[in-house]
């Protein structure tokens, strides 16, 4: 998964996941382009979004069979995209999942503020565990709570998800985030 790194103040979120979304100003955007604002993806969003994943070489392993509020993206003052994250659900679990940022605007918080509305929008649904497959960040996910799993520790359902299924290589690092955790809140 790509990232961006950033350390961002906790955000309220609405008690609806159908609604939760923020606006944040990004710490010294590109010349010209304003801050960011995070808000639930749309129908319309995907093949902007499906092209940011191969720009970023994530999977698209059936990303739009879920694709909808359960995905956030972030758009610059111009309503250009800047990065998405999504969680697809499995029963009471989530697969967080897609998190991609332009390459320009990685290490602007745009990441770390997309992974904290998406972790917001996982409890307001009431999910009690996230997972997450990566290949090149496992170092970047524990400052969000995650920690490394085996991979065949998840629940069953999510075991049967593209992704986990075969979507990323055996050799990626799995991890786990109880939401139920107080550290996790």
């Amino acid at each position: 998964m790509q990232n961006a790194i950033g350390n961002i103040a906790p955000t309220p979120y609405s008690d609806n996941p159908m609604t939760n979304s923020s606006s944040r100003s990004a710490p010294e955007p590109p010349e010209g382009s304003g801050g960011y604002q995070i808000r639930p993806a749309t129908a319309a969003d995907f093949p902007v979004a499906e092209a940011l994943l191969r720009e970023s070489g994530l999977t698209l392993n059936d990303v739009a069979a879920q694709w909808g509020p359960q995905y956030a993206i972030a758009l610059d003052g111009s309503g250009r995209m800047l990065g998405m994250a999504g969680v697809e659900v499995y029963g009471r679990v989530g697969l967080f999942r897609s998190a991609a940022v332009r390459a320009e605007w990685r290490g602007r918080g745009v990441g770390a503020a997309l992974t904290a509305d998406r972790l917001g929008w996982a409890r307001a649904a009431r999910l009690t565990d996230l997972y997450l497959l990566t290949q090149t960040a496992a170092e970047y996910w524990p400052r969000f709570g995650f920690a490394r799993t085996e991979r065949d520790a998840a629940p069953a359902p999510l075991q049967k998800s593209a992704e986990w299924a075969g979507g990323c290589p055996a050799s990626a690092v799995a991890m786990r985030l109880d939401l139920r955790a107080p550290s996790a809140r």
